[in-house]
């Protein structure tokens, strides 16, 4: 997966943090959502951050694996976010 290059990723106070799109507040991310952010945007593999998310917040795997799999659809969804696979010319 890669973030799109046009989304930066904001700090607010408490963790929480705000997407820009092109210099625009598009989302306010509460500080799980900020975390699959900033983890997508390293580039660590979706499998790892499932379990470092299910770690961090003590929660099952299957919850975690929901939560980031819905945020991944709908930052693909806005174009926020691109798999690897469509980026392989072919």
């Amino acid at each position: 997966m890669k973030v799109s290059g046009v989304a930066f990723l904001v700090s607010q106070p408490g963790g929480k943090a705000t997407l820009e799109v092109a210099g625009r507040p598009v989302f306010e991310l509460n500080p799980v959502a900020a975390l699959i952010w900033e983890n997508l945007a390293v580039g660590l593999p979706t499998p790892e951050l499932i379990a470092q998310l299910a770690r961090r917040y003590n929660i099952p795997e299957e919850r975690a694996a929901s939560d980031v799999t819905n945020f991944i659809k709908l930052l693909t969804q806005y174009l926020l976010l691109i798999d690897d696979a469509q980026l392989t010319p072919g």
